[in-house]
């Protein structure tokens, strides 16, 4: 009896190490650049933009238009690198279970068109336009939802899944004449399945102090962040290290939007200065 309660004590020492030998992810932020080889785009073809928008007799506008991410504005000047999507953690992720689960909003998007497109007025005469996105309103019009992070693979790394809303606003501009259409709002729902993180940054991945941020494109920071901590998406195991730049298409993760929106996204993490 003596022998199966000291085993039983000894097996309940190992049972508590190991509950908390998965350190917590501490809150903070998450800063991606739109990917430059993987199409981000916005398709009006199921929710087409009506007509007379763009000018007396266009046709409703049923294209798609493929997005490029703007870097973002900061103080200090470039503290987000190359980014241009940033995602705050708003709680540590206390594992309970093999997982945690973690609170986030999206706190700046700054994209625009990669091409102009054309649009045909009813008189015949044609213009061309772009498409710039941005958040709308303020944090209280930015949804908050949920990721599940789990750990497991041997060095410390795991996967996450969940999604995104994100509310933000289309402003069309004539590229000539410089008149504005728009903005229009849509909620858009981006779904996040299985993507990689690990918690120590990747080789050559940029890594983020406190810093501000523009968070209604007018190039001017206007709210306040926390840095990285110890949440890096798009890294595991096999791949950190080998150089954020080396490796940049297999860091990719696109994130289809809920049928309806259709907003695709695909990201990348940030790296630093590409070295001469």
């Amino acid at each position: 009896m003596k022998r199966i309660i000291a085993c039983t004590l000894v097996l309940g020492v190992f049972l508590a190490a190991a509950a908390v030998a998965q350190p917590p992810i501490l809150a903070g932020v998450d800063v991606f650049q739109t990917s430059t080889g993987a199409p981000t785009f916005a398709d009006f073809s199921t929710n087409p933009i009506p007509a007379d928008f763009f000018c007396p007799g266009s046709a409703p506008f049923t294209g798609r238009i493929q997005l490029k991410g703007v870097p973002l504005s900061t103080l200090p000047a470039g503290a987000a690198a190359n980014g241009d999507t940033i995602v705050e953690r708003l709680a540590d992720g206390i594992f309970v279970g093999g997982s945690a689960s973690i609170p986030v909003t999206v706190r700046a998007l700054r994209l625009t068109s990669v091409s102009n497109f054309s649009v045909v007025c009813g008189d015949g005469t044609k213009s061309a336009w772009r498409v710039d996105t941005c958040l709308c309103g303020s944090d209280a019009d930015q949804p908050t939802t949920k990721i599940t992070v789990t750990v497991d693979q041997a060095c410390g790394c795991g996967h996450f899944s969940g999604t995104l809303e994100l509310r933000v606003c289309l402003t069309f501009t004539n590229v000539r004449s410089g008149a504005v259409a728009g903005p229009i709002t849509q909620l858009i729902t981006l779904n996040i399945v299985n993507v990689p993180w690990c918690p120590n940054p990747g080789a050559g991945e940029a890594v983020v102090s406190p810093f501000a941020v523009d968070t209604d494109c007018d190039g001017r920071p206007d709210r306040d962040l926390p840095g990285t901590t110890n949440f890096h998406p798009g890294w595991s195991c096999g791949n950190q290290g080998v150089d954020c730049w080396t490796q940049y298409a297999n860091l990719t993760s696109c994130h289809p939007a809920d049928p309806g929106t259709d907003h695709d996204h695909c990201i990348n993490p940030i790296c630093k200065p590409r070295q001469p």
